[in-house]
């Protein structure tokens, strides 16, 4: 990692003299920010052992395009995102990427390399500013041999994670292109704004990237569902108009 990047490490020790909530002191690593009931991961630890996993944790802001993970180098962190949105991409060959997924509030991304030498399967970077939590893999691995109720848990997310990614990557290379921009625009619907209107920080590349073709492609399909009646589009803003006929043309592929 940059060093400028490690030089705004915000260190642990200072928390419990200052304020328990992380909220009022946004500066502090408390455990406090692991308290979320959405951090199901982490509620299966006991008071000790979760003492245990956040001493020495770091909290880090980063800008956005700036990287916080990058694919096959080495790290002994874990990623927890407290705020804030990036995405999750592939870096292929002639500099193509394919984004995976988006990571928001709550996430808690291993890398990919927590139980294989550390070495990280895929690139993380900001979209917003976002604030991340920097956990010690080591302690990760030490609670998981320990405390088998934490190891089933964390088993799932990876599991979740990888079952996830098959069939992110099955739709990507088996749908057709129209089938594969629903499947986006659904995605970004149902499991990040939660909401039929939303308003993207993404650029047109990178909805491109999510769909695994072309920019042109993308603004061509999306101009058919615009004259189609399922979707309205202004700028970055999106409203589905037609959930029933995205979901029909995702089916159809």
């Amino acid at each position: 990692m940059e060093s400028a990047k490690i030089a705004q490490n915000i260190e642990c020790s200072n928390c419990h003299k200052q304020s328990d909530d992380c909220s009022k002191t946004f500066d502090c690593c408390c455990k406090n920010c692991f308290r979320d009931d959405n951090t199901s991961i982490l509620q299966a630890l006991s008071k000790g052992e979760l003492d245990y996993l956040v001493e020495g944790k770091h909290q880090i802001h980063y800008k956005p395009g700036e990287t916080i993970i990058k694919q096959n180098t080495s790290s002994t962190y874990v990623v927890c995102v407290r705020e804030g949105l990036a995405k999750v991409y592939v870096e292929g060959v002639r500099g193509k990427s394919i984004i995976i997924r988006l990571i928001s509030n709550q996430d808690f991304v291993t890398g990919g390399g927590l139980f294989n030498g550390n070495i990280q399967k895929f690139t993380i970077s900001a979209i917003t500013p976002v604030t991340v939590c920097l956990l010690d893999s080591s302690k990760l691995a030490n609670l998981f041999s320990e405390n088998n109720s934490f190891s089933v848990e964390l088993l799932r997310h990876h599991t979740k994670q990888n079952n996830s990614l098959v069939t992110k990557l099955v739709n990507l290379t088996q749908k057709y292109m129209p089938g594969r921009v629903a499947d986006t625009l659904l995605y970004l619907k149902n499991d990040i704004y939660k909401n039929n209107t939303f308003s993207v920080p993404l650029t047109r590349q990178d909805l491109s990237e999510m769909s695994n073709m072309t920019k042109e492609s993308l603004v061509r399909i999306l101009q058919q569902f615009k004259t189609s009646g399922l979707i309205k589009v202004s700028g970055n803003t999106f409203e589905i108009i037609d959930e029933n006929g995205l979901r029909s043309i995702s089916r159809n592929g």
